[in-house]
């Protein structure tokens, strides 16, 4: 970052002499590179060599250590885990003889014959004691595998182990995502690709990601074409099939062109299945319902389409439907 200096006298510019280069010369502290006086020579590329060597011996020492230390971390690992588990083992054995025991306590209280009252008795009791030797022993592991678990060196391996598992778990599921697309099953791989939060931290798998959210939007307009051929083909005798095919489609992002023809097509099919009294909502580009009146005086949805898409069922306040239009008879022109 530079810094501004105000000089008001000579004695000031004494006192900052040295941060400027004096015959194209400038101090070794501020070079950006190795300043190297005089000319090379054999002794001083030596030196160099010698030096350079010593370095990266230091350096192999260094990671040398820190692979013994992290085996021996590795080690009281599975030692924190084998605490773990065997508090949580003790543990579940302390649950059951707790209730083992309550049940051989009431049996002591109610059986019929007076030898069994005292052989569930005797039982009882030594459940109890069982109970209470599997509870010391939990709790014994659990101090155990807790102040490991504290250690900086078990918390970063226990940090990397899960940020591998969370790696591969994406992994999986853009290889899952890649086969959807494969298959041209556009919903299924972008649900996939939309659960992948903080891929973007991984550059490898973040490339990857990108590369199939391009292929999504492709398939999306490939899905979007095929939907639009299907409904064109029995929208005239089977309208309520097109509108099956065409509402869930998402028109985000997909060529104005295609979105006209799209809700062009949905809009035929609504005026085709033979609503009395419908009017047609236009909600924005590419977007639209089909509502009906209900006997509250409201309006209920019956098809729509495109991002604001309402389900089927929902109802709205006259007031809240503005510019609501009744729905043309087959042959009249197609709002806008």
């Amino acid at each position: 970052m530079r810094q501004e200096m105000v000089l008001t006298d000579l004695s000031d510019l004494a006192q900052v002499m040295d941060r400027f280069p004096v015959d194209d010369r400038v101090p070794e502290s501020m070079a950006l590179v190795p300043v190297i006086n005089g000319p090379s020579d054999p002794d001083a590329i030596e030196t160099l060599a010698a030096t350079a060597h010593d370095v990266l011996d230091a350096f192999r020492a260094l990671l040398e250590a820190d692979r013994l230390r992290r085996d021996g971390a590795q080690e009281d690992l599975a030692l924190f885990r084998q605490y773990r588990d065997g508090a949580a083992r003790a543990a579940s054995v302390a649950t059951r003889m707790r209730d083992a025991a309550q049940q051989a306590s009431h049996l002591a209280g109610a059986a019929l014959d007076g030898t069994a009252r005292a052989e569930a008795d005797v039982i009882a009791a030594r459940m109890g004691r069982l109970a209470t030797e599997a509870e010391a022993h939990a709790a014994v592991l659990q101090r155990k595998a807790a102040a490991l678990a504290e250690r900086d060196d078990i918390k970063q391996l226990l940090a990397e182990e899960r940020d591998q598992e969370w790696k591969m778990e994406m992994q999986e599921t853009l290889a899952l995502a890649e086969g959807h697309l494969n298959a041209r099953r556009y919903e299924e791989a972008r649900r996939l690709l939309d659960s992948l939060v903080g891929i973007s931290s991984v550059p490898d798998l973040n490339r990857t990601f990108r590369t199939l959210q391009n292929r999504l939007e492709l398939v999306k307009v490939e899905a979007a074409q095929s939907a639009l051929r299907e409904a064109r083909r029995c929208h005239r005798h089977q309208p309520v099939a097109a509108l099956d095919l065409l509402e869930p489609l998402d028109l985000q992002g997909l060529p104005d062109e295609l979105v006209r023809h799209l809700c062009g097509l949905w809009l035929e099919a609504c005026r085709r299945i033979g609503l009395l009294g419908a009017v047609y909502y236009r909600a924005g580009f590419g977007s639209g319902a089909v509502l009906m009146p209900a006997l509250d005086g409201t309006w209920e949805v019956v098809s729509s389409i495109g991002p604001r898409r309402w389900e089927r069922g929902r109802r709205f306040a006259p007031q809240a439907l503005r510019g609501a239009r009744a729905l043309a008879p087959i042959g009249s022109p197609v709002p806008a």
